[in-house]
């Protein structure tokens, strides 16, 4: 039997459970045991692996570096890094639409700057 593909990841917090839509999603990063899921209005914890949501959901999101999916439709471009701290000799990263953060881009995943960029 044939399961039909989720829509949502869901979230368990203070006993309620949130709907996360996928197209909601920015990013999902690896953090201990758990991903945090990045939306424009906040950040919820799940508890899958990024692994298995990359297999789920590979064709929605690109993965940055290994412990980072981020959403296709969220990417605004690519900028070398010219910060302090992980970005600092000029590594690429990713902008996103929704929030102002980077996301690095591992020089093994370095092909998705070239790959999304045409």
């Amino acid at each position: 039997m044939r399961r039909t593909p989720r829509t949502a990841l869901s979230s368990s917090e203070r006993g309620k459970v949130h709907l996360i839509p996928l197209p909601d999603i920015i990013y999902l990063k690896a953090e201990l045991k758990y991903v945090t899921v990045r939306t424009h209005a906040r950040e919820y914890l799940v508890e899958e692996s990024l692994t298995r949501l990359e297999e789920e959901f590979g064709e929605r999101f690109v993965r940055a570096h290994r412990s980072c999916l981020v959403a296709r439709a969220a990417i605004r471009g690519f900028e070398r890094g010219s910060g302090a701290g992980e970005s600092s000799d000029g590594q690429w990263e990713v902008l996103v639409n929704g929030c102002d953060e980077r996301i690095a881009v591992s020089r093994r995943q370095q092909h998705i700057v070239r790959d999304l960029s045409k």
